[in-house]
């Protein structure tokens, strides 16, 4: 069943016949301009809309947001983002409820079943793979950008034929700001930095921030930032630092380097993985709704900075989603942990909005995770062959 709030339909442009037109165009220059041995390399055609996957990572339960009683957490979902999307009340992970497993199966459409704690890249091959490789989009068109530092091998697989020539860049700003700290407080004069014991200890907090801190293991991935590259976007945080107004968060490093990345090269696919909600794990149910009001306040001026840009503004579709509940154990300290399998920590939502989307609408219509990787392939036009997930059928794509 859908219902919906009043509102002025969203109609889309027939997406598939400008991608066919756009195909075409682009083989029939190739072809003309180009010698025949470089047509392989020039045939990469960049998709006319993007997408951008948001977790609200480290796991918020129902009642704690979407329930009646959770308005006031999450007042901007609610307020400013609700009535332009379509809410879908009863997602569903139905999958291990670990971090790792339930993000990678937002990217690959199938339930995943690998070390919890990152030691091993999703199973089946993620939606950054198959775009890629359908599309020979360079690397630069899909990026991870993760407060959770055990995410550094989730943006390509182990499938055949697919993994580290198809993944997507994996940024980790905890980790790029790690090396940044010792290029600045590493010798006499850092790049930009003016008092560099206040500057480590400003750098410090914010990477203690949340329940995984600093000192987690961060496993190697095949691929790599080129070293211009890295100390670039680590300059950029050092700079970003240097601002005596910015919070000690890592959502908030996350929130920027995602800005820096959509600015820089407009991928057509990302995910954004905010993790402060995490610091649950601690007990402390007043941080804990402190993280869910932040990471809300976060998506939202993440969907207002891309309707800022050219590239997205009005092609962009962003889908949000917890990456699991927490348990349920509402006399207790059930929100602290989220593995007991019960129906608090499986039951979450999905909000959707931008491209193709009813606007003011909801489905009560059951949905999973799995069914997200199919719905950005849908938009984007690719095919994803190993997908378990289906599309979400109400929006207009």
């Amino acid at each position: 069943m859908i219902w919906r709030i009043p509102h002025p339909e969203f109609r889309t442009p027939n997406g598939e016949a400008r991608r066919n037109f756009l195909k075409l165009a682009a083989a029939l220059i190739a072809d003309y301009f180009l010698p025949r041995r470089l047509l392989a390399r020039g045939s990469s055609v960049k998709p006319a809309y993007r997408a951008i996957v948001v977790t609200f990572g480290g796991g918020a339960r129902y009642q704690d947001t979407f329930a009646p009683e959770g308005w006031v957490n999450i007042p901007h979902l609610v307020n400013d983002l609700l009535p332009q999307a379509i809410f879908y009340p009863s997602a569903r992970n139905e999958g291990l409820t670990g971090h790792f497993n339930s993000s990678a199966a937002l990217l690959t459409g199938n339930w995943q079943f690998v070390d919890s704690f990152g030691s091993e890249p999703p199973a089946t091959p993620t939606f950054f793979e198959y775009l890629r490789k359908e599309r020979h989009l360079p690397v630069e068109e899909t990026w991870v950008i993760a407060t959770n530092k055990s995410f550094s091998l989730i943006g390509g697989s182990h499938g055949r034929d697919y993994g580290v020539p198809y993944a997507a860049n994996v940024i980790l700003p905890k980790q790029l700001l790690l090396e940044a700290i010792q290029s600045a407080v590493g010798s006499p004069q850092g790049p930009g930095v003016e008092d560099r014991e206040s500057f480590l200890k400003t750098m410090l907090s914010a990477l203690d921030e949340g329940y995984e801190n600093y000192g987690w293991q961060v496993y190697d991935s095949g691929r790599k930032l080129s070293q211009e590259l890295r100390q670039s976007l680590a300059q950029s945080l050092l700079d970003y630092f240097n601002d005596p107004s910015v919070p000690s968060s890592g959502d908030e490093l996350t929130f920027f380097m995602t800005k820096e990345i959509m600015n820089r090269f407009a991928p057509s696919l990302m995910l954004v993985n905010f993790w402060d909600i995490d610091i649950a794990h601690y007990g402390s149910y007043s941080l804990y709704l402190q993280a869910i009001r932040r990471t809300d306040r976060l998506v939202w001026e993440l969907w207002q900075y891309a309707q800022s840009l050219p590239a997205y503004r009005d092609r962009t579709l962003m889908i949000v989603i917890p990456e699991v509940g927490r348990d349920g154990d509402i006399h207790g300290n059930g929100f602290a942990n989220h593995r007991s399998g019960d129906d608090s920590c499986r039951r979450v939502w999905l909000l959707a909005l931008g491209a193709g989307v009813p606007k003011g609408t909801a489905s009560e219509r059951p949905v999973h995770h799995i069914d997200v990787a199919p719905t950005v392939a849908q938009l984007l036009g690719f095919k994803m062959p190993g997908c378990d997930g289906k599309p979400l059928v109400e929006l207009a794509i």
